[in-house]
């Protein structure tokens, strides 16, 4: 391959927050990325506002939590919560407390949580990072102009979007992660389908001065303004005076930004001054690539699966996506990940995509509009009737889209070819409820240890096995042998813990590289067939 002047081991298309995480998985565990980008600097619009609590623990596996919390805008004591009133200074009409679990307190269910932080500050975190880290290259203002694949790896053909120079970049493995118009995806002539209803909105980007400190403001993450003439959500940014204002857009009605204006003077109810930095129209999608993957090259985040951001999922799949690939790029790099591996991908990921679509969709059937209702607005008996009769409505539709741990952490891999199997029927899967189980395909349970440090944060890169009983040496010695002798990264944990052993209702169990279970047990057979089952090789019965 010395024809090329450049050689990694995973070509990435697309620095937004998906490219930037599989950048920093992959070379994390020591292997090489490039990653081309069409633009020259990160975006700025507040596509997405919540870095939930799974994606929190990936940033503290990265070693970034610090630094996403540091860059954080919200100042000490900020509630975390979505407000429902019928003016930003009108009546208070609901109250979802602790949205997204991102009051910074601590959480036996979870190390990390939620943070509220625009997607263009958590990009620059990233960022930042990967420029810094010796095994990425990290090129911005170059245009992905297509690729050839072979069975050695991938050759793409990139050009510099000021000057028009070309250059060809090899690697083993490429991903698409450049977003909902992917060339990636077009040039493998993959389809994006579904069957949801798109619905279309308008975002303006205000600076508001003053607001923010009103002393008869109810600070909250998001405002929901259940005003039949008016209905509309808006909310802090990043700066003291800087504000979001989103609406769903009128099909029939004028939609030009002075228009949008007079709603958001209406919706605040004060003659503050505002003034428009950005306007931003955007369109819903229900919809999922018919494949992942096509050879060398993957897909990932925008580019395989769209859907509504209600419920702040968006760029959470995405890292989920990217925590994913990662690993199982990085054991084929490695030689001890099989075929099955990669292919399982997509049949893992699929799934989640498929459940968050559903519930995605729902939330975005209950708008703000949905709410609205005659006397809603009065100064009165019937008016205080109305609000609590609302208020039941938004308890039962919201409740899914603001509290949401249930499908965050409770999600499952179900049936997956690189999870060991086990009997019984799986316990339903609850949006808004959270059920902590240690059965394979599950988030491993998070516990603080009797020193005060996450259980998390001794599983480390490859797989953990997780004493949990009473030691058995041979077990032991079993999985720690058949791993030497097929080079995939084990450790033991020593966690035999009463409370540990009650969560995970097993002596042993061991965990996957993304911190899925991939087995428990309190005795092992054929440790071999164990192991080559989870890396995607075929099964040689001993």
């Amino acid at each position: 391959m010395s024809e090329f002047s450049e050689m990694h081991d995973v070509l990435i298309v697309g620095a937004g927050p998906v490219g930037l995480a599989l950048a920093t998985e992959l070379a994390m565990r020591g292997h090489s990325v490039f990653v081309a980008e069409r633009n020259d600097r990160t975006g700025v619009q507040p596509r997405a506002k919540t870095t939930n609590v799974r994606s929190m623990t990936h940033m503290r596996r990265w070693g970034l939590a610090g630094e996403i919390r540091k860059r954080a805008p919200l100042r000490e004591g900020f509630r975390r919560r979505v407000r429902f009133a019928t003016g930003l200074f009108g009546h208070d009409i609901h109250y979802f407390d602790n949205a997204f679990c991102a009051e910074p307190a601590r959480d036996d269910r979870f190390p990390e949580n939620a943070e509220f932080i625009p997607q263009y500050i958590v990009e620059g975190v990233l960022h930042d990072h990967a420029a810094a880290h010796p095994l990425i290259t990290l090129s911005m203002g170059t245009r992905f102009d297509g690729f050839t694949q072979d069975d050695q790896g991938v050759t793409a053909q990139l050009a510099d979007v000021e000057t028009g120079a070309t250059r060809r970049v090899r690697a083993r493995y490429m991903v698409g992660a450049d977003g909902g118009r992917s060339a990636v995806r077009d040039q493998l002539e993959i389809a994006m389908r579904g069957d949801f209803d798109m619905v279309s909105f308008v975002t303006l980007i205000l600076r508001i001065p003053g607001l923010v400190d009103d002393p008869e403001l109810n600070e909250a993450l998001f405002h929901w303004i259940i005003d039949p003439a008016a209905p509309s959500i808006l909310g802090p940014m990043d700066k003291a005076d800087l504000w979001y204002w989103s609406k769903a857009a009128p099909r029939s009605e004028p939609s030009d930004t002075e228009t949008m204006l007079d709603f958001v003077r209406s919706n605040i109810g004060k003659p503050y001054e505002v003034e428009v930095l950005a306007r931003d129209d955007w369109t819903v999608h229900g919809i999922l690539a018919d494949r992942y993957r096509e050879g060398r090259v993957f897909l990932a985040g925008d580019a395989c699966h769209l859907h509504s951001p209600f419920g702040g999922h968006g760029m959470n799949q995405g890292i989920g996506d990217a925590v994913d690939l990662g690993w199982k790029l990085a054991a084929a790099l490695e030689g001890w990940g099989g075929e099955a591996l990669l292919d399982s991908y997509q049949f893992e990921r699929r799934q989640m995509h498929e459940h968050i679509l559903r519930t995605a969709s729902e939330n975005v059937a209950t708008l703000s509009d949905f709410f609205a209702a005659p006397d809603l607005m009065a100064d009165s008996e019937a008016g205080i009737r109305a609000r609590a009769t609302c208020a039941d409505a938004i308890e039962t539709a919201k409740a899914p889209e603001f509290h949401s741990l249930g499908l965050v952490l409770g999600f499952r891999y179900e049936g997956s070819a690189i999870n060991a199997e086990e009997p019984g029927p799986l316990p339903p899967l609850s949006v808004t409820e959270y059920t902590p189980s240690a059965r394979p395909g599950f988030i491993a349970p998070h516990a603080w240890r009797a020193d005060g440090t996450s259980l998390y944060d001794s599983f480390g890169l490859g797989y953990a096995l997780l004493r949990l009983g009473p030691s058995d040496a041979a077990l032991e010695k079993g999985l720690l042998d058949a791993a030497t002798e097929i080079g995939l990264p084990l450790t033991v944990v020593s966690a035999a813990e009463p409370d540990l052993r009650a969560l995970y209702g097993a002596d042993y169990a061991l965990v996957r590289p993304d911190q899925h279970i991939a087995w428990r047990g309190d005795s092992l057979d054929s440790p071999r067939e164990l192991l080559d089952r989870l890396r995607g090789q075929p099964v040689v019965p001993a």
